[in-house]
């Protein structure tokens, strides 16, 4: 396990891991945060069709305390493959004993960085990993939004785990997972690449000293070309095009017009690639399948602009890679 990224299983982010290469799937192992419109929609969710290794599941932080513990364990039960369940701080300990009843390969706990300073984090924490074996359980330590000028304080905020939780050196794997994505980019300027400062990557190589001083290794993970909150679109709602790149420690953003106002043209996108393509951040038609798809629309060899959900693939497919490449060399 390299990378973890957490991601929302929608049509985009599946079709952007089904188009990466074997040998960087097997790097990969997602966290699929479940959303209410595809608890609505999917009478089985699916996961096997697009994924055939281990995977982590968990539900939307906004929808999961409105879910019955009945109909969580109704959706565990849909999931196929190598499933490995989130457990979360504030679960009942009658529904920790359902999951763990039903999980094969382990499970996970979650905890956000807000919980570890409460007071009362101890007690809960100890109270749940008395019931579970540590040795089969994987520690996801969620830092959530971290701005860059809150890097300093928050990997020192993180510093507080290793005082807080004895036993980290016997999880299976510790996680730590934060993201700088913003929640929109209504604020930024029009037909134009932006760059937009990137935090995850600084914030994870700071909290790595920490750790590793203690002996313990941890792996990288992160919310992708997302904010960590869940968007609800709404039925009419004006979704305008935006191409979202990764580059070194900055997010590269091109910002289109609505669909109202022919945002998905064509004659735009292709602007938008080409723009991108012609860029000194462009990484080469040959970086990824997102990247192979970008440039063909550039050049005009696909007359197809896509949609949203493109996008969405297109974006989090290069992230993947990219994420990938950069942690390979920092091995």
């Amino acid at each position: 396990m390299l990378y973890v990224p957490i991601m929302k299983f929608k049509q985009g982010e599946k079709d952007a891991l089904y188009q990466l290469p074997t040998e960087l799937k097997e790097k990969v192992v997602p966290l699929f945060e479940i959303t209410p419109d595809v608890i609505q929609k999917e009478k089985s969710l699916g996961i096997s069709q697009i994924w055939e290794y281990p995977y982590f599941f968990d539900i939307s932080p906004e929808y999961y305390n409105e879910l019955s513990d009945e109909e969580y364990l109704g959706l565990l039960a849909k999931c196929q493959g190598h499933l490995v369940p989130v457990i979360k701080l504030t679960d009942s300990l009658e529904k920790v004993d359902a999951i763990i009843g039903k999980a094969q390969n382990g499970v996970a706990i979650r905890i956000y960085l807000e919980e570890i300073l409460d007071d009362n984090f101890q007690n809960l924490f100890s109270d749940l990993t008395h019931k579970l074996n540590i040795n089969e359980t994987d520690l996801i330590i969620d830092a959530q939004f971290v701005e860059p000028v809150q890097i300093n304080i928050k990997s020192t905020l993180m510093k507080e785990t290793l005082n807080r939780i004895n036993k980290i050196p016997e999880f299976r794997t510790v996680i730590v997972a934060s993201n700088s994505f913003p929640q929109t980019l209504s604020n930024y300027e029009k037909h134009t690449l932006v760059s937009i400062p990137r935090s995850e990557s600084k914030f994870f190589e700071k909290v790595k000293k920490s750790f590793e001083e203690k002996g313990i290794k941890i792996v990288y993970s992160d919310y992708g070309v997302n904010h960590w909150t869940y968007f609800e679109y709404v039925p009419g709602m004006q979704v305008t095009f935006n191409i979202r790149y990764t580059y070194n420690d900055d997010f590269i953003i091109y910002r289109g017009d609505s669909n109202k106002r022919g945002g998905f043209s064509f004659a735009k996108v292709q602007e938008a690639c080409h723009t991108l393509v012609n860029s000194s951040c462009f990484l080469g038609q040959n970086y990824s399948w997102a990247d192979q798809e970008i440039y063909e629309k550039a050049i005009g060899a696909v007359a197809k602009p896509g949609n949203a959900t493109t996008w969405r693939a297109l974006g989090t497919n290069h992230h993947i890679v990219f994420i990938l490449n950069h942690l390979s060399n920092q091995s």
